[in-house]
């Protein structure tokens, strides 16, 4: 498996653990468990068409103080709406419209505060019917041993606080992509350089310090850097590859590499060997292949 492969499986490991890190909090699953399996328990007892019962538990529990059920078909299971309502239903009742609308975005369940205090909390949860109970705070708190303030964090996801969990899925996701960008590039570098390696391997090269010379491709490898050359490039390094140490006269260069072509004080040849250079040390990084003589030309001298 290719390294570009290996981050992006990272990248997606992350994209869906991200989201479990986000929301997921130490009580988190305890609370739900607790609820759930309560809520699944009046289920249960008004599938027995068991209204008694049902009403009796509810009014027992010291979490839920109030509850309606419907079948998945929209059908009120509990109450009943043929039965003189109760003092205990008349929360869930009033509400009605807003606990069906947030039993649909239960999946499988869904909290938010019933008011602005977050004393009391809907909560909302699917199965083989839709229950949806009026929550107490800080009964449910004190059950656990957290505060109320807890509870809400852990249970409820409004639409305000979205955003400060989304921001660590896309930070993640923002240092992934990076991580794979860079991954990608430097990869992709290392191929080329392995390729050119792998192709001027086959040609008999000529070196000159840490550099090698292809003539006959116009290229040049110094480490990992592949370099394109000029005709006149090679002509130079060569001259300079059969006179080690030796100082070369401009007019020296001139004729290995220009010939004839060369007019009388020009400055090709400095301007020349300045382009050179920065393609054999673009990052200045290097020890210099060319040395400047001041006053008499160049030379180059083979690292000790």
């Amino acid at each position: 498996m290719s390294r570009f492969n290996i981050v992006l499986a990272i990248f997606v490991t992350m994209l869906e653990i991200a989201p479990r890190l986000a929301l997921a909090s130490p009580n988190d699953t305890k609370v739900n468990e607790y609820l759930q399996s309560e809520l699944q328990h009046i289920a249960t007892l008004n599938e027995r068409s068991d209204v008694a019962s049902t009403r009796l538990y509810i009014s027992s529990s010291p979490v839920i103080n109030s509850a309606i059920i419907w079948q998945t078909d929209g059908g009120q299971r509990y109450p009943a709406t043929a039965q003189v309502l109760h003092v205990l239903d008349q929360p869930v009742i009033a509400a009605e419209k807003r606990l069906k609308a947030l039993a649909k975005l239960a999946h499988p369940w869904r909290a938010e505060k019933a008011d602005a205090s977050g004393t009391e909390l809907f909560y909302c949860y699917r199965t083989q019917q839709i229950i949806c109970a009026l929550l107490n705070v800080e009964q449910l708190a004190s059950l656990f041993s957290v505060s109320p303030d807890e509870i809400n964090q852990q249970l409820v996801l409004a639409d305000n606080e979205v955003p400060n969990h989304t921001w660590v899925i896309w930070t993640v996701a923002a240092l992934a992509i990076l991580v794979i960008s860079a991954g990608s590039i430097l990869f992709s570098r290392r191929q080329q350089a392995t390729k050119a390696t792998q192709t001027l391997s086959q040609e008999t090269g000529f070196r000159l310090g840490d550099l090698t010379i292809y003539p006959k491709q116009l290229r040049a490898l110094r480490q990992d850097l592949a370099i394109n050359l000029t005709d006149k490039d090679v002509k130079l390094l060569r001259h300079f590859a059969s006179h080690p140490c030796e100082v070369i006269t401009k007019q020296e260069l001139y004729d290995a590499a220009w010939g004839r072509e060369f007019m009388p004080n020009s400055r090709a040849l400095e301007q020349h060997i300045i382009t050179l250079r920065k393609k054999l040390d673009p990052e200045k990084k290097l020890p210099p292949v060319i040395e400047t003589v001041h006053g008499q030309g160049y030379r180059f001298s083979p690292p000790a």
